[in-house]
């Protein structure tokens, strides 16, 4: 008498047996929802964003709160609390967001490089210059979002005012640091 699977008739059966038993199971699978498909994941909804937000920026934020979801919010997160423990500094209650207009005009465009001390962290990172991916436009739209959002309490940022920083500071090729903010543009 032959084995049990080794060839022959018994063999045959089952390896029909086999592909019936894996085929019910991915059927039964699918029939719970395994295989469904859902479509793209839920975005995350920081419940705190809207309660940082005093500058009413986050509900009248137009085309700056969609280039802030688009390019800064992945680093930034929603909130715009940052990650300081991945040396990402927050952007609510930043003096740099706040402050001189030109400044944050200067570290989108050219980026920026720690060390830099906020909220007590020791943060140390670089930022991306976004100055070929992001139009004079763009770039007034999402500083003036994040000075009206998130706490922050700064004044609208133009296009014009990108124009003439874009235009004074076009020979640089390194990333800012906090000293070199400190000098006048």
């Amino acid at each position: 008498m032959q084995a049990l699977g080794t060839g022959g008739r018994m063999g045959a059966t089952m390896r029909i047996l086999m592909i019936v038993a894996t085929a019910g199971l991915l059927v039964s699978c699918n029939v719970s929802g395994f295989f469904t498909s859902y479509g793209d994941d839920p975005a995350w909804v920081d419940p705190d964003a809207k309660k940082a937000d005093a500058g009413g920026g986050d509900q009248a934020g137009g085309p700056g709160k969609a280039v802030y979801g688009r390019i800064c919010a992945s680093c930034h997160l929603g909130n715009g609390k940052g990650v300081p423990a991945n040396n990402i500094p927050p952007l609510a209650g930043s003096e740099f967001a706040q402050g001189d207009p030109t400044v944050p005009i200067r570290i989108v465009l050219h980026g920026f490089r720690g060390p830099i001390v906020r909220g007590g962290a020791n943060i140390n990172g670089q930022m991306a210059a976004w100055q070929d991916q992001l139009s004079d436009q763009d770039i007034a739209d999402v500083l003036t979002y994040v000075r009206s959002s998130f706490g922050n309490s700064g004044a609208a940022i133009t296009a014009d005012e990108v124009k003439e920083v874009r235009e004074k500071t076009a020979s640089r090729v390194v990333p800012f640091t906090e000293a070199d903010l400190q000098q006048p543009l």
